[in-house]
């Protein structure tokens, strides 16, 4: 008797050793989890890239934003230069002035075409507009019926037919 207890957990013990290690088995070879694995890491690897990507556009923005700036200040550097020269040099009044003159309504101009009112542009009509206000649209269900079509002209035959049938 001891003998056959002694076997069923010898076999036991082979038995859930053989499930475990079949489990494991299993599970490292299935290729549906290999499969989503692979696609989780393909997934966190376009994630980093659209963020990298995403970073190197806000940089790229931020450093056009600076350099049309500092290009904005150098004008200004360059025209107050020139008009400083102007003064300076010029023996005409009347040449300084125009050409300060010339600077400023460069700059209202400037902020004159951004404040101008823009051209209204009407859309095309998808339809007809009516002559007069009694006529039906073309998009009318009566458009082209004529109200008084008591009379149904009904096509003349050749051949006289007779109401009682054919003799």
């Amino acid at each position: 008797m001891e003998l056959l207890s002694s076997d069923w957990i010898f076999w036991l013990v082979i038995l859930l050793l053989g499930l475990a290690i079949g489990f494991v088995v299993g599970r490292n070879n299935n290729s549906d989890m290999k499969m989503q694995n692979q696609l989780t890491e393909q997934l966190a690897a376009a994630q980093e890239e659209l963020a990298e990507y995403k970073e190197k556009v806000a940089l790229h923005f931020a450093d056009t934003a600076a350099a049309v700036n500092e290009m904005t200040d150098s004008y200004r550097k360059v025209h107050a230069e020139l008009s400083k020269g102007a003064n300076v040099l010029c023996d005409d009044p009347t040449t300084a002035e125009a050409l300060m003159a010339l600077g400023h309504s460069n700059q209202q101009n400037v902020v004159a075409e951004q404040l101008q009112e823009q051209v209204m542009v009407r859309p095309p009509m998808d339809y007809a507009p009516k002559p007069e206000t009694s006529d039906h649209g073309t998009l009318d269900e009566r458009f082209g019926l004529q109200e008084n079509q008591d009379k149904v002209d009904r096509p003349q035959y050749d051949i006289p037919v007779k109401p009682g049938g054919l003799s």
